[in-house]
């Protein structure tokens, strides 16, 4: 698109991939157009507010030709004329899609939008289906107003309008008001004056306006700085939660805007990651573990029935999630073969959350072993394909849910069930939804498998393999799916 003169975004789905897309066209113009080289740049979340001004306004100047963006160049920024966009993958919502192609051709300008697909299984699933892909309504924003984190920044900017009374304002915000409250009162953003009454809370918070801290962005406050050793220079900011998950821990290799950097050192305490520029060949990517922890029924749905009918059996509780990082791989760039397995010590990160999940009975196992069919393996690969068509009913992407999977090589104890948990801390509401959606999930998932071309009982990243795992390879087992299904 660039040697032909016509300015275009590359919508990426992750951080990750819009460096490296920015990597390999960088390369490819050095030697075809060396002149366009430096007409392309990333345009994503964590970059300083002030780097992705001077993109924007170069952008809509044209004097970039080409960005690799995330979702964070979707809406709300003029960028001026765009030629073409490039949708790299699925981006988790046919609204999304239709926004993003949106981008190219205004002023009445013709357009073009190219829809890439990988070999992920719900990019494959379109591919076979496009109906389903282009004939779809757009989705509803789902929007969980009782997260807690969500209710006190709602609160601390109510508060600076109107005081607060619990007695009153508990009809508008919700039975989480009173905790809210409490945990703003220690933070030292509301108070109260005696004088007047003891009942109405104000906000006495640092901020002049508390609207101005909020992220639109993201709901976490606690964050990792990546910074340039020699020149303390502030590279980027992520959030505390998939920090370790991208690039904060020693040895791992960080891209920013083509350029490459080695992690150098970690502060624990100030939590800032120290990194340098090397000239590498290969990126990383972390080895870990997830546990998920159902604590409790007291965000459990009642069973939702139809003509008198148990319609699932799913539940949506109270969950804690907890990750540990054990090591990382050292990744070939150009033919992304593992080089290398290095362990590494971080501390584990826990948060609550919400899960949906449904019990496999003892019944399904009994008759796998019978057959000498991989259970373990099978609820795996069966959770996979359970995911990945979420997207198809519920506007979501691959960092907003996450499946409960377990390792088919390893000993550890596991509970026998099919389980989905919300990626945010606090929960977004997501696992609710899936709770009442699960039996079409899991017909939608039985078709993503059924209609695969794949051979082998050891499933193929065209039907059962998601981004979210951390495990390279898993087996499915495609009889145990049927029987859960057919349950």
């Amino acid at each position: 698109m660039v040697q032909h003169g016509l300015r275009c975004i590359a919508f990426c789905k992750t951080r990750k991939l819009c460096e490296l897309v920015l990597s390999y066209t960088r390369e490819l113009l050095q030697a075809t157009a060396k002149d366009l080289a430096n007409s392309i740049y990333v345009y994503r979340a964590g970059y300083s507010p002030q780097e992705r001004r001077r993109i924007e306004i170069d952008l809509f100047e044209g004097k970039i030709l080409g960005v690799a963006a995330t979702n964070a160049l979707e809406l709300g920024i003029d960028i001026g004329h765009i030629d073409a966009t490039l949708h790299l993958g699925f981006p988790g919502s046919v609204a999304s899609l239709w926004q993003q192609a949106g981008r190219s051709g205004r002023r009445a300008r013709p357009s073009l939008a190219v829809y890439v697909a990988f070999e992920g299984p719900l990019d494959q699933y379109f591919m076979k289906f496009p109906q389903k892909l282009f004939g779809s309504p757009i989705e509803h924003c789902q929007v969980d107003a009782n997260n807690q984190k969500v209710l006190e920044q709602h609160i601390a900017c109510a508060a600076s309008e109107l005081p607060l009374c619990l007695q009153y304002d508990e009809n508008y915000f919700g039975s989480g008001l009173d905790c809210a409250i409490v945990a703003l009162r220690n933070k030292g953003y509301l108070g109260t004056d005696p004088c007047v009454s003891p009942k109405l809370w104000n906000y006495i918070g640092p901020e002049k306006s508390p609207s101005h801290a909020v992220s639109i962005r993201a709901v976490e406050t606690d964050k990792y700085k990546v910074v340039e050793k020699i020149s303390n220079e502030v590279l980027e900011e992520i959030d505390e939660s998939t920090a370790f998950f991208q690039v904060v821990y020693e040895g791992a290799v960080y891209m920013n805007q083509g350029n490459t950097y080695l992690v150098k050192d970690l502060d624990l305490s100030a939590k800032v990651g120290f990194c340098q520029k090397a000239d590498l060949n290969y990126y990383t990517k972390t080895r870990d573990y997830t546990d998920i922890h159902v604590s409790g029924g007291d965000l459990a749905y009642p069973l939702v029935k139809e003509s008198g009918y148990v319609k699932t059996t799913a539940q949506t509780n109270a969950c804690k999630v907890t990750t540990k990082w054990f090591g990382f791989y050292r990744i070939s760039r150009t033919s992304n073969q593992i080089l290398d397995t290095v362990d590494l010590n971080l501390p584990t990160f826990s948060y609550e959350s919400q899960a949906a999940w449904l019990r496999v009975p003892q019944s399904i196992k009994t008759i796998l072993e019978a057959e000498n069919l991989p259970f373990r393996s099978g609820l795996h690969a069966a959770s996979h394909a359970l995911l990945n068509v979420v997207p198809l009913f519920i506007m979501c992407n691959a960092t907003d849910l996450a499946t409960e999977c377990v390792n088919p090589h390893e000993t550890r104890a596991f509970a026998e069930r099919i389980l989905l948990y919300d990626r945010h801390p606090g929960g977004i509401g997501i696992a609710a939804q899936v709770q009442l959606l699960f039996r079409e999930l899991l017909t939608a998932a039985l078709e993503l498998i059924s209609t695969c071309g794949c051979s082998s009982t050891s499933g193929c990243p065209n039907c059962i393999q998601t981004i979210c795992c951390r495990c390279f390879r898993v087996a499915s087992t495609m009889k145990l799916y049927t029987r859960m299904l057919r349950f």
